[in-house]
């Protein structure tokens, strides 16, 4: 990233255009602005927040419910599924799910749809390569019957 001088009238930009949530940033970039905050007088708005070393820490701090964790995957998805090949694409993504340690993610989704629909908020009918996830269709997380249209799991897994 290039190298950036923040200037007295775009830190001022900064600190009250209203952002929030997370920016990602040159560190380089944040000791200016802390710089910049500290010669304006102004609280700092931004701050780094490192990222958990591993998926497994990251999971530690997502709130799900005991519900939720406790749920049985198999037997939730199979009491989903209509046809022979839908419960094997079941089986398929189940595995391909736990090879890659994403089970919390997609217990996250299936407690994120509870949570939307308990709370009557709209969501898309889906996009990217998560419609190619059966398991999330499943879910309700998205719209799009990837076994009817014959989309590649290993779209959303790459």
């Amino acid at each position: 990233m290039p190298s950036t001088t923040l200037v007295e009238n775009d830190l001022v930009e900064l600190l009250y255009q209203g952002k929030m949530g997370l920016l990602t940033a040159d560190r380089s970039l944040l000791t200016t602005y802390d710089a910049g905050c500290s010669a304006l007088g102004q609280d700092k708005v931004f701050s780094v927040v490192e990222l958990p070393e591993s998926v497994e820490e990251a999971v530690k701090q997502w709130n799900t419910p005991a519900h939720i964790e406790e749920l049985d995957l198999d037997v939730y998805f199979a009491t989903k599924v209509n046809t022979l090949e839908e419960a094997v694409r079941v089986v398929e993504e189940l595995n391909l799910y736990r090879e890659k340690k994403m089970i919390p993610m997609l217990r996250f989704m299936i407690y994120l749809v509870e949570v939307m629909k308990d709370n009557n908020i709209v969501w898309g009918v889906g996009r990217g390569s998560s419609v190619s996830s059966f398991l999330l269709y499943l879910a309700g997380l998205h719209s799009v019957n990837s076994v009817k249209y014959n989309l590649d799991i290993k779209e959303f897994i790459r």
